[in-house]
């Protein structure tokens, strides 16, 4: 396997790029299929709901949506499954994209990035579903029983993406009270076939105040690349913009910036 990971640093600043790191998502999938080069890719938003597909199903979206732009917050739909999720500038979303993915189970490249953030941050991290939490999932990372992380993956070509989300600091309990009012707003009356998340505001937590010291999303970032250095990956922190000007990758980008608006252009038109 190549021992060279390709690092991509991204910061979101506006609403114009809200669909950006997901468009990038799919065309750096494509890149790592056919060329097997890793690639480690971070980003941070300004205050932003992520939906998920399944959220299009809530009985009553549009009060939700009507009360997320009341309170400043962007939201768009992502095209994966799941549920929603709130990101600010406290959140490191972090996504590893692994060539060969034929030779990497799903619960494997789970494991990957459980590992990378185990021996990034704590070993007292476990995995397991934390039901109150929002976006709840197999993959939730937790510290005492408290979540502060989920992990999900997308597999395309000969490629996987495993992506993190990670709460670092910030107002974990806002975000929470944001989500559980969002859902409240937005599932009533309650979906038949559907259950959405009861959230417990004391389920998530920030990993600053479960490891009980400052932590910025930098600071945060440079412990997972210091991990891969200590794994013997070489990190590129050059080559990603010129892959990035490629006619392969703009092609791929545009392809999935397309269908990104499509999606979220239905997602305006119902509301």
């Amino acid at each position: 396997m190549n021992n060279t990971i390709i690092l991509y640093d991204q910061k979101i600043s506006s609403n114009k790029d809200m669909l950006v790191p997901f468009s990038d998502t799919g065309a750096i999938l494509k890149f790592v299929s056919e060329n097997h080069q890793p690639v480690i890719h971070f980003w941070v938003t300004p205050p932003t709901v992520i939906l998920g597909m399944q959220d299009k199903r809530l009985n009553n979206l549009q009060s939700g949506l009507d009360m997320l732009s009341e309170k400043d917050y962007l939201f768009y739909l992502r095209n994966s499954g799941g549920l929603g999720v709130v990101t600010d500038e406290g959140i490191l979303n972090c996504s590893l994209f692994l060539p060969d993915k034929d030779n990497l189970q799903i619960d494997d490249a789970y494991e990957k990035m459980y590992s990378l953030l185990k021996q990034a941050f704590s070993d007292k991290i476990s995995t397991g579903e934390i039901i109150n939490s929002y976006c709840p999932g197999t993959y939730d990372l937790s510290i005492n029983g408290q979540k502060f992380a989920g992990i999900s993956q997308r597999r395309a070509g000969n490629a996987v993406a495993i992506m993190a989300y990670i709460s670092i600091n910030g107002n974990q309990k806002k975000r929470s009270q944001l989500m559980r009012d969002f859902y409240e707003i937005s599932n009533f009356p309650k979906h038949q076939r559907i259950s959405y998340p009861d959230i417990d505001l004391g389920a998530m937590e920030n990993l600053d105040s479960l490891l009980n010291k400052p932590l910025s999303t930098a600071q945060a970032e440079q412990k997972i690349i210091n991990v891969l250095i200590d794994n013997k990956y070489e990190i590129n922190r050059e080559e990603f913009f010129i892959i990035q000007n490629s006619l392969p990758y703009r092609e791929a980008y545009n392809h999935t910036l397309t269908d990104l608006i499509k999606r979220n252009k239905t997602l305006l038109e119902e509301k």
